[in-house]
């Protein structure tokens, strides 16, 4: 969060990078810590962004062709939100999408997008696997509880 000017911090659109308000409180976090001397890194890749629209579109990290513009061997699963039982119950039609992009080399989640209600509640269940570099094997270990829509996360992973 450091400026070019000497002991000048930037959080916030002041800096230009991500003009989100949960954004913001991250780059104020990061800034205070690099001042008291504590290690922490501001990673963006992780910012989950929502549009409050009927159904939801939530995203976080790459997509598949902005990873695949990077040059990563990525594969993109798709998956229709009616996989989560709960959210077919809930939602009349079931309708709605996941996408979650998995680096092929290192196995590890590069982002995902969804159109689904309760995305917005949910989308974080990615941001963190990418914040903290888990593998799809990893992943795999956690337990989801159930019936909930965040379901659709693990059934992503396991259809890879």
């Amino acid at each position: 969060m450091k400026t070019n000017q000497p002991e000048v911090y930037a959080a916030g659109d002041v800096n230009g990078k991500s003009m989100l308000a949960h954004t913001a409180y991250r780059e104020a976090e990061v800034a205070v810590n690099v001042m008291l001397g504590k290690k922490d890194t501001m990673r963006y890749e992780a910012v989950p962004g929502v549009i409050y629209t009927n159904p939801e579109l939530s995203a976080v990290g790459e997509t598949e062709y902005s990873a695949k513009a990077k040059g990563i061997d990525a594969t993109c699963v798709k998956i229709p939100m009616r996989f989560s039982g709960r959210y077919l119950a809930e939602n009349e039609g079931g309708d709605g999408v996941m996408k979650l992009v998995v680096n092929n080399a290192t196995k590890q989640v590069l982002g995902a997008q969804m159109l689904s209600n309760y995305s917005s509640e949910f989308i974080v269940t990615v941001g963190t696997f990418i914040e903290l570099g888990l593998t799809l094997d990893e992943i795999k270990q956690i337990v989801f509880p159930h019936p909930t829509v965040a379901e659709i996360v693990r059934e992503a992973v396991f259809q890879y």
